[in-house]
């Protein structure tokens, strides 16, 4: 059989290839939310590249350890670019706010690497495949040598926070028997395989060990890794005089085998080695100095070393059987909840609820509670200067990893992003006061696990992605809508409610007074956009369209919030009210496009990747009717082809729009095979079906997943929307266990004309009550107190519901 380039979707839950992986995004990635694994499936040696979430560069302190910008400098930069933008001279505005950059933020690094080397029986190599799949969350290697087959199982444990791979060496006609996970496995097979087990990593290695059937290996994360956009700065940095975490890595193996003395002098490390095994069994753990979101380091590698001993102790005291059973339900229970199926699928479609599924694969295997949000990339990082610092960039792409979590049910993997947005909210207040003379807090668009809120660029970064002070407005949007979507009273009273209270009391500060005698921003931004001046293209200028969304949104969730918890005479609240009648709504350019900023402007970029101005329509609430034809208008301007995650926000805002006919080319360009080396904006899937930017960006593949599911469902508008958007190309078939606002989960079916056969709903929780569900003109009330409802469409039109 011919090698696939880029794998064989076998089913929509399984990813193979039949060859190792030749490149990093050929590799197929598990993590469980800490530890983070990409095994390359060699015959003779097996490289699993390993990502701890808590892996950082620098520390709380990094922020501001080569400077602070003063307040008095920063007011009397704000002040003349008012100035400057009140004058026209947006050349002005743009010098005025570099003066408020500090240098960047730190980087999420590649912690360490397992090596396992096999002496395979005499005999040619045949038989090989490789292989993910998502139901079990288990990779999979299997080839044939000298008469036997040899399998490696690899999975990482959320339970037990451990990585657990076994080897089996069996007869051809059982190797696809479950091997791996019981005693006994190899029993009849007269030959084994030979195995070595080191432990490596790319990070200064402080000290390592083997002994027995253990080894260890401690490590250092650099104080400082400047991104790659800052190409004259030293990168990686170890410096003494400035903190970072420690790390380590411990591991320990069984096996039926002959132990060989460690040997300590190997290349590799201190090397574990045994001859004539038939079944071997590997747990490996890790643990960092990391504490908390945006607090800093404690202890030193010997600490880190005796956390991941103390996990490894528990775990390997188990077992491999009780670690898989253990691993597979946790993994289960969340994954089997969603299922996208067509009644006759072709590889384009079995390719297309992949992907759906992928996403949601992704995220949990990336975010769980106790652990650090999903980066740029994910869990998965092999660069020692990776792009954009594999950061958290906020001013789309963090908030799209988790657009899924809530409509996928996948409320597991949201506690990370809480975090975060919690330790920026608590960082972004002396940043409010100290750059902007406001109460409330603010975040700029990056930000790390230290919980930077300053804006980025050491003074020489374009305001178009440096100055954007209402990053953490976004971030609110996520706890607004998880109280939608039915999260509990507590969570509102005392997460969400703080968080978005201390951003209302930002913008209200942030607001100008404009000579119409609306409010408004000045200066704004619109991420990483810019229109064209006389003296080149420029950034800045008054209240840009997804600012004023943004604080229409923030102030509509406050005074929800307030009633919900008894706060209604709240004096931000009130003051909140009074300003939301003054915040204009978008106009329209000469064009027919939503204006991108307060005054008309062309733009620089006319396709470019952001789509800032249609904020309220995805993943907002939606924009006034009036507003429909020129939301489609900039759409049809930016066109289709774009980054991944770009074409992900489309497809979103299409399905939004109810453009069924849009959605299929916006799909394939989202399928496009995409070569691990290839440059430019246009996005698709790498050999392993991550998504590129390029380069690789997790957040294309969260985005596409949460489109899919918008085409199917939506409930902003205050209804329970079925089949609003299907695209307009899919046959007959089933999304199960969707869930709408405010926490309705539903089964949908449909026929090959895409029209409705029934629709089940029912309460994910006591509190959920009587929802509105509609299809298209038609609606009707179900109460969920009472039970599950089936609707389904009357023949002579309207809609049908009875009890389930």
């Amino acid at each position: 059989m011919a090698a696939r380039s880029h794998g064989l979707v076998q089913s929509p839950h399984r990813l193979s290839f039949d060859r190792p992986a030749g490149h990093w995004l050929e590799r197929l990635p598990l993590g469980n939310g800490r530890i983070g694994a990409m095994p390359d499936g060699g015959v003779e040696r097996e490289r699993v590249q390993l990502n701890d979430g808590t892996a950082w560069s620098g520390s709380e302190a990094s922020e501001f350890a080569h400077g602070r910008v003063g307040a008095a400098t920063a007011r009397e930069a704000v002040a003349e670019a008012r100035r400057a933008l009140a004058e026209g001279d947006h050349a002005r505005a743009d010098r005025a706010v570099r003066r408020l950059q500090e240098r960047w933020t730190q980087a999420y690094l590649p912690f360490g690497e397992l090596t396992v080397g096999v002496v395979n029986p005499p005999g040619e190599i045949a038989g090989y495949s490789r292989r993910l799949d998502l139901r079990t969350a288990e990779h999979v290697v299997r080839y044939e040598a000298g008469g036997v087959a040899v399998v490696r199982r690899t999975v990482v444990s959320q339970p037990d926070r451990a990585l657990v791979m076994t080897i089996d060496v069996v007869p051809d006609a059982e190797a696809d028997a479950g091997v791996g996970v019981g005693v006994g496995v190899g029993v009849g097979v007269g030959v084994g395989v030979d195995l070595t087990v080191a432990l490596g990593s790319p990070l200064r290695v402080l000290g390592r060990g083997g002994a027995g059937r253990t080894a260890w290996l401690t490590n250092r994360l650099p104080s400082d890794v400047a991104p790659p956009h800052e190409p004259d700065a030293p990168s990686p940095v170890y410096d003494d005089d400035h903190d970072s975490l420690r790390g380590a890595v411990a591991l320990r193996w069984s096996h039926d085998g002959e132990d060989v003395p460690v040997d300590e002098d190997a290349p590799d490390g201190p090397q574990l080695a045994a001859r004539g095994v038939r079944h071997a069994e590997i747990v490996l753990t890790t643990g960092t100095t990391f504490t908390a979101l945006g607090a800093a380091p404690r202890g030193d590698e010997r600490d880190a070393l005796a956390a991941a001993r103390r996990d490894l102790d528990a775990a390997a005291g188990r077992g491999a059987v009780a670690l898989r059973e253990r691993q597979r339900a946790d993994h289960a229970r969340l994954y089997e909840r969603v299922e996208l199926t067509w009644d006759s699928a072709d590889e384009r479609l079995r390719r297309l609820a992949f992907l759906f599924h992928y996403g949601r694969y992704l995220l949990i295997s990336a975010s769980r509670e106790g652990g650090t949000p999903a980066t740029l990339q994910g869990l998965w990082n092999d660069s020692m200067r990776p792009p954009w610092s594999s950061n958290y960039t906020v001013n789309i792409n963090t908030q799209m990893n988790y657009w899924p979590a809530d409509v996928t049910d996948l409320p597991e993997c949201l506690p990370p992003l809480f975090d975060l947005v919690e330790a920026v909210s608590v960082r972004g207040t002396e940043t409010a006061r100290r750059l902007y003379d406001a109460d409330g807090w603010c975040a700029h668009h990056n930000t790390d696990v230290w919980a930077h809120t300053s804006p980025v660029g050491g003074g020489r970064a374009d305001p178009a992605w440096a100055f954007w002070p209402l990053a953490g407005a976004w971030l609110c949007r996520h706890l607004a809508d998880h109280v939608a979507f039915g999260a509990a009273p507590a969570f509102a009273r005392d997460r969400a409610w703080p968080v978005l209270r201390g951003a209302a009391r930002f913008l209200l500060d942030w607001l100008v007074e404009l000579p119409d005698g609306t409010l408004g921003f000045s200066p704004s931004s619109s991420p990483e956009n810019r229109f064209s001046t006389a003296a080149g293209p420029m950034a800045l200028d008054v209240s840009s369209a997804i600012d004023i969304g943004l604080a229409r949104e923030v102030f509509v969730s406050v005074l929800a919030l307030a009633e919900r918890v008894g706060r209604p005479d709240d004096a931000v609240a009130g003051a909140a009210r009074a300003a939301l009648d003054r915040l204009p709504w978008p106009e329209t350019d000469e064009d027919g496009t939503v204006r991108e900023w307060r005054g008309p402007h062309v733009m620089a970029e006319p396709a470019h990747r952001h789509l800032s101005s249609l904020y309220e329509v995805f993943p907002g609430p939606g924009l006034p009717a009036v507003l429909s034809a020129a939301v489609a208008r900039t759409l049809d301007v930016r066109g289709d082809d774009s980054t991944g995650w770009s074409l992900a926000w489309k497809l979103a805002l299409r399905a939004r729009l109810g453009h069924t006919g849009r959605l299929p080319a916006l799909i394939d360009l989202a399928l496009r095979e995409v070569a691990p080396g290839a440059v430019g904006e246009r996005g698709g899937l790498y050999p392993n079906h991550l998504s590129a930017h390029p380069p690789f960006q997790i957040d294309g593949n969260f985005g596409f997943t949460a489109a899919i599911a918008e085409c199917a469902l939506q409930s902003h508008a205050g209804s329970v929307a079925l089949l609003p958007a299907l695209p307009a190309d899919w046959p007959a078939g089933r999304l199960r266990g969707l869930v709408a606002r405010p926490g309705v989960v539903v089964d949908l079916a449909w026929d090959d004309d895409r029209r409705l056969v029934e629709a089940r709903l029912r309460g994910r929780s006591g509190r959920v009550g009587t929802v509105r569900v509609s299809l298209g003109e038609a609606s009707v009330e179900v109460d969920l107190a009472r039970g599950p409802w089936t609707v389904r469409p009357r023949p002579e039109g309207g809609l049908l519901a009875v009890p389930a």
